[in-house]
């Protein structure tokens, strides 16, 4: 069967603030987001045919998510994710029995939700479209893979991948990443070139594909693939 790709999600619910931060990072791991805040405002956007996935809660004012599921789908077969504070088996019959693909439970954590996301469009044969570069999220420690794959970073390798990702055309010597991420040099740079084996390493083991990481002989090191550093 042929994969349908995904990119845009819409995301409706009148928590302004977790629109806003799980747009943020929906965005990080590729997919592109937009919020509304009530069910009447996404039925009057011109941007509605665009959206392939949508993430609901129940108890929006004036129409509600269980209403809004129905009128959805009647225009579409987006994929659709609840996330509701809601409890209890008449909301969730409510919510699959309206149209709804998956259900999940308010308090949650944003790597749920991609999770979730990305388990609807497997059983939907639907493919989530990773169009961003490698990201290092600074203040969260970890590096994002093109495809949404996250990596956990120690201090060091946070420091070894901002020196880098901070000038990407540049070459870095090994002096200048070592003086970055606080490692002792040593005559033959065997304690940089340990943590670089490593971190790459643990990148394809964690993200599932090649490191971004290259070596450049005599000179030191360098990405070979698009980057970009956020500070939240």
């Amino acid at each position: 069967m042929t994969e349908t790709p995904i990119s845009q999600v819409c995301i409706v619910d009148d928590d302004s603030d977790f629109v806003e931060f799980l747009g943020q990072y929906l965005e990080v791991r590729g997919l592109a987001a937009s919020g509304f805040a009530t069910a009447e405002a996404l039925l009057k956007s011109s941007d509605l045919a665009k959206f392939d996935f949508f993430i609901l809660d129940l108890g929006l004012p004036g129409i509600d998510g269980v209403d809004l599921i129905t009128l959805l789908r009647a225009r579409t077969n987006a994929g659709i994710l609840v996330i509701s504070g809601r409890m209890g088996p008449d909301a969730f019959n409510s919510a699959l029995s309206a149209g709804a693909d998956m259900f999940i439970n308010k308090p949650i954590r944003f790597d749920q939700v991609y999770n979730a996301i990305a388990s609807v469009c497997r059983r939907m044969s639907l493919r989530i479209v990773g169009n961003s570069p490698w990201r290092l999220l600074v203040k969260r420690s970890e590096l994002v893979a093109p495809d949404g794959g996250t990596v956990s970073l120690t201090p060091v390798e946070l420091k070894i991948l901002h020196r880098l990702f901070d000038d990407p055309s540049q070459v870095v010597t090994r002096q200048q990443l070592s003086d970055a991420a606080g490692i002792i040099t040593s005559g033959d740079d065997r304690n940089l070139d340990s943590a670089i084996f490593r971190l790459r390493r643990k990148i394809e083991k964690e993200a599932s594909q090649p490191s971004p990481l290259k070596t450049v002989h005599g000179l030191g090191y360098q990405v070979f693939k698009p980057v970009e550093i956020i500070h939240p």
